[in-house]
């Protein structure tokens, strides 16, 4: 059997209830049970039918519930008849893979939902549907009078405590011209040293080069940090990459982590040994993925606060 290696990015949501007013303006009010939503696709006999939404069709695949965990795995499809792609056969001509005209390709995405916590493990699948076309479905199968269905990510803050005895290695940002909220701050004389030559916007990286066991001053990157923090929405990225003071032997290599200061979301990825001419099988996704999920279950209740 030949397989390949795909890696896979999950995040995670809290799946929340949200109360709209006359303004248009939403706060949370408490958790969903997504289980209502799946109930009612079972009840209305909507599991693997094609359901329309304002601009795509979706499908409920299948879906899989542990009574002692509270855990369901689910798998959805977003279907197309567009852009399809072709069969090729060397010395032959291409041919359009043929759907009748009730078939569609579909994009699959899967997840799992914790019943107790209220959490969405969430795949992040480019063609397949995301979290605003899947709160759309929820809400259109379970609809509320003032109330909506929506997917809040989980989210840590970067502390720079987190550096530890870790080599800061390179300091990566880029922004635009603009004035930091802390004007005498490591950020400030940055923009300040741009603006000199009159620029408008700037790609800065500091790095400490091929040294092995050197390090970038942690009293200026830290300070750097914070700046970054005070100022998200000036900033179009800023990365640092850490590496672990290990041995440096080629059979005990360092652990390297870039750290997107930007991306606070909690996210995992996930490698997948898929069989080629054969897409990921369900059951081989929800085991890797409920590993996955266990091992971030102690960070995720420290973050999911209701």
């Amino acid at each position: 059997m030949e397989t390949y290696r795909r890696q896979i990015k999950f995040c995670y949501y809290k799946v929340a209830k949200i109360e709209i007013n006359e303004n248009e303006q939403s706060h949370v009010v408490g958790k969903f049970n997504l289980a209502e939503w799946l109930m009612s696709m079972k009840s209305k006999a909507l599991v693997q039918r094609n359901v329309k939404l304002s601009d795509c069709i979706v499908n409920l695949g299948e879906y899989r519930f542990d009574s002692e965990t509270e855990i369901y795995a689910i798998r959805a499809y977003k279907l197309r008849d567009a852009n399809i792609p072709s069969k090729l056969k060397e010395g032959e001509d291409a041919t359009p893979i043929p759907l009748d005209p009730d078939e569609y390709i579909g994009e699959d995405i899967n997840f799992l939902y914790d019943r107790k916590r209220s959490i969405c493990m969430l795949q992040q699948n480019r063609m397949s549907i995301g979290v605003s076309r899947l709160a759309e479905w929820i809400n259109q199968i379970c609809p509320m009078e003032n109330y909506k269905v929506a997917f809040i990510p989980i989210s840590d803050k970067f502390n720079a405590n987190r550096i530890g005895d870790r080599l800061v290695r390179t300091f990566e940002i880029s922004f635009a011209n603009f004035e930091p909220d802390n004007k005498k701050g490591s950020l400030a004389e940055m923009i300040k040293s741009v603006n000199k030559y009159n620029g408008t916007t700037a790609k800065i990286t500091i790095s400490v080069g091929r040294e092995k066991k050197a390090e970038l001053d942690k009293v200026g990157i830290v300070d750097l940090i914070n700046d970054v923090q005070d100022n998200p929405g000036m900033i179009n990225s800023a990365k640092i990459k850490l590496k672990s003071d290990t041995s440096y032997s080629d059979d005990d290599k360092p652990r390297v982590e870039i750290v997107d200061l930007l991306e606070n979301a909690i996210h995992d990825y996930i490698a997948f040994d898929i069989e080629k001419k054969k897409p990921l099988e369900f059951t081989y996704a929800k085991s890797r993925m409920l590993e996955k999920y266990n091992e971030r279950l102690e960070k995720l209740d420290h973050l999911c606060v209701w």
